[in-house]
């Protein structure tokens, strides 16, 4: 994964940067099937749990995470879950604002472009009328989908830095 200390190029932090804004704006607004879209369907979807508290989990087959999914298939059965009302822990579904910032990127060979951005999800729960903010980093990898296609998630971690949230974590509220 992309270092902090290495430089990013513009043209990778431009691609990442519109990637990242697109997806806070399809979760903000539930448009779930252009949210899985960002997706490849061979990608993995992976929040840590904290190890201690400056180490997080280094292998999500060994060891808990928040979620791990190594396919789309698994993003796309939460938002069936959600679709269907069967997450009762999530109806009503929180309204969120999410942003990123700190975007750097570089190319990684085969195509691919490896970057790192923190971020910052404000929801506001409906049922508890209550307000909350998770905030954190993301490590990602992204794809072409075909030359001048568009760009895809291969791989995102997703690091809560607030990891004692009072409420439910989901694909959407990170």
């Amino acid at each position: 994964m992309t270092s902090p200390e290495l430089p990013g190029d513009a043209a990778s932090i431009a691609i990442a940067c519109e990637l990242l804004a697109r997806e806070g704006h399809l979760l903000d607004q539930q448009r779930w099937d252009d949210w899985l879209a960002l997706y490849r369907e061979d990608c993995q979807f992976w929040l840590p749990t904290w190890k201690s508290e400056h180490e997080l989990v280094g292998n999500p087959m060994r060891e808990v995470s928040l979620i791990f999914l190594e396919s789309r298939a698994g993003l796309e059965d939460r938002v069936v879950r959600i679709r269907s009302r069967k997450s009762v822990t999530a109806m009503p579904l929180p309204r969120t604002a999410h942003f990123c910032a700190n975007v750097l990127a570089r190319p990684a060979g085969d195509g691919t472009l490896e970057g790192l951005a923190s971020w910052q999800v404000h929801a506001f729960d409906p049922r508890t009328q209550a307000q909350h903010s998770l905030w954190g980093r993301y490590e990602f990898a992204l794809r072409q989908v075909k030359p001048a296609g568009p760009w895809q998630y291969q791989r995102k971690k997703v690091v809560i830095c607030n990891d004692l949230y009072p409420a439910v974590v989901d694909f959407y509220s990170v």
